[in-house]
């Protein structure tokens, strides 16, 4: 459950710079779904020709991000009568306020906004995701050997509020460091890396193809905290819809969230390996090796969901990280940001992929 499943994996900074070798085998826990509980009779909800828009939080794609890309690439969308629009934002933030008005379909965003957005007001469900679980790592240049080093150093960050700042706030908490002490330095998502290779920044939030790319540029960046070693049971990425489009049209989001899932299970199926792969090369417009390395390191990690990719523990424990910063004080519980009523459906639709955590 929640991150622990990446620690277990032993995802460290001497598996991020090692060598690309063969692919990674895809059976077992984290392979094919063959091992899907036979779908049911769920009502099955169907869409006329409508064209519909997804925002997607980072722009270019990390791997991680790939699930709207390939349910695209793939005909996932085309096969629920849907052409899709993928809006992109250089981060969560952004995403989620295009979503709270209401010009979004359905939005993919970090979950820390999600959480106080909603503890603020805003009518949003989360309703599904393409990554439950953290897979970053808080790297730091050459002159930072150990937490106490950040002290005075400049803190790589996209938005206040955002993803990248809410896991630097965590290592500094961490380390008994006050944010005061430290420097913010607002990126740009595609622009962290070189940001951190270049010395503008001293510290960056990087997911594993980011480090291998910055470590090709800058050998000397090195990890300092792996994230999930930080955290237990934390929510990474959540899709959301307004509240209201849960009533008034459902069939869609249902349509989009089937796609979507038939993306995230097709990361699993050795047959679309190549396919999913070029969809990387393509969108992320990173060094084939890093992308192929990556994908392989993601999948033995069960990075996508293959269910309703919400879990309970997780967003629990996202709330109580949000109310021990004091980014909110309203007491949510899961029910309040969460509406997994169609994922449900689309998962008795497709059939459950058993002994998959999510």
């Amino acid at each position: 459950m929640g991150v622990r499943v990446l620690g277990s994996m032993g995802l460290t900074l001497a598996m991020l710079v090692s060598a690309c070798g063969g692919s990674a085998s895809t059976g077992g826990a984290g392979g094919s779904p063959a091992t899907s509980a036979a779908p049911t009779t769920a009502a099955k909800a169907s869409c006329s020709a409508k064209k519909v828009t997804i925002a997607v939080p980072v722009a270019p794609p990390n791997v991680v991000h790939l699930t709207p890309y390939v349910a695209d690439a793939l005909g996932y969308f085309k096969d629920e009568n849907l052409t899709v629009d993928l809006v992109k934002f250089d981060g969560g933030v952004g995403s989620l306020r295009a979503s709270a008005s209401g010009a979004i379909d359905l939005a993919g965003t970090s979950t820390e906004p999600v959480v106080d957005a909603i503890a603020n007001g805003a009518d949003v469900k989360i309703v599904y995701s393409y990554a439950p679980n953290v897979d970053v790592s808080f790297a730091v240049a050459p002159s930072i050997k150990t937490l106490a080093d950040l002290k005075g150093k400049k803190m790589g960050v996209q938005e206040p509020g955002g993803f990248a700042d809410v896991m630097t706030r965590l290592v500094l908490k961490k380390a008994g460091i006050d944010p005061k002490e430290v420097t913010f330095v607002t990126t740009t998502t595609q622009g962290r890396v070189q940001a951190l290779a270049t010395g503008q920044t001293d510290t960056a939030v990087l997911h594993p193809d980011q480090i291998r790319t910055a470590q090709k540029q800058t050998p000397t960046i090195s990890v300092l905290a792996n994230m999930w070693e930080l955290l237990s049971d934390y929510q990474y990425s959540v899709y959301i819809v307004p509240t209201q489009t849960l009533t008034n049209d459902p069939n869609t989001t249902e349509c989009i969230i089937r796609a979507l899932m038939r993306a995230n299970r097709a990361m699993y199926d050795p047959a679309s390996r190549e396919r999913i792969l070029q969809v990387g090369f393509d969108q992320t417009k990173e060094a084939k090796d890093v992308v192929s390395a990556t994908f392989d390191l993601l999948l033995k990690a069960k990075a996508w969901p293959q269910n309703e990719g919400v879990p309970q523990a997780n967003i629990e424990g996202t709330i109580a990280s949000e109310k021990g910063f004091g980014k909110i004080t309203k007491d949510l519980k899961f029910a309040d940001v969460t509406d997994l009523s169609i994922a449900k459906k689309v998962v008795d639709q497709l059939g459950r992929v058993k002994d998959f955590p999510y």
